[in-house]
């Protein structure tokens, strides 16, 4: 059994570990908790590799809860400071910025929240909220291997830019 303290969801010194919502007992689940966004790259269908898809440092984290709930977000390291000092999102000061800057914005950071169920090495996330729209309802599916304290998640082949791609996400535990 992975959890010796029977609540926490850590048991001393043993994997992290969940309560499955269907049966209520202790699971092994490594990849509870959150993790720090390492690399990210393009593997196309000739091996070849496109490395910092998502600039040359990503920053994001990614975190599972022992309740199935999943929550990400990362970005380009390199993003432009808007040129207007923006407060909120919500604020009328967002409207007077340039289209070319908001959609430099939207492009360069991607998050999305929802459930999420593991079978086997492949991990499913339900999407309920995202930052683009045409995902919520959705599952994305991700295959994941662990390395020590890493965690690489791989999409499925994928088609971007008119090309079939499967991008590789690597993540280290905090």
């Amino acid at each position: 059994m992975c959890c010796d303290d029977g609540e926490s969801g850590v048991g001393r010194g043993a994997q992290p570990c969940a309560r499955t919502r269907e049966s209520g007992q202790m699971t092994n689940n490594q990849l509870l908790g959150t993790w720090k966004l390492i690399s990210a790259i393009a593997i196309l269908p000739d091996g070849t590799i496109e490395p910092d898809v998502y600039g040359n440092n990503p920053v994001g984290y990614i975190t599972y809860t022992p309740d199935s709930r999943m929550m990400v977000m990362f970005a380009r390291s390199d993003r432009t400071p808007f040129s207007i000092d923006v407060k909120s999102p919500l604020g009328k000061d967002i409207q007077k910025l340039p289209v070319a800057e908001l959609a430099a914005a939207f492009t360069s950071f991607n998050a999305y929240a929802g459930t999420y169920k593991i079978n086997g090495n492949t991990v499913v996330h339900h999407i309920e909220i995202a930052s683009i729209p045409n995902r919520l309802g959705t599952d994305l599916v991700r295959t994941f291997s662990f390395n020590g304290d890493r965690v690489t998640l791989k999409t499925p082949p994928t088609l971007s830019d008119g090309v079939v791609k499967v991008f590789e996400l690597v993540w280290k535990r905090v």
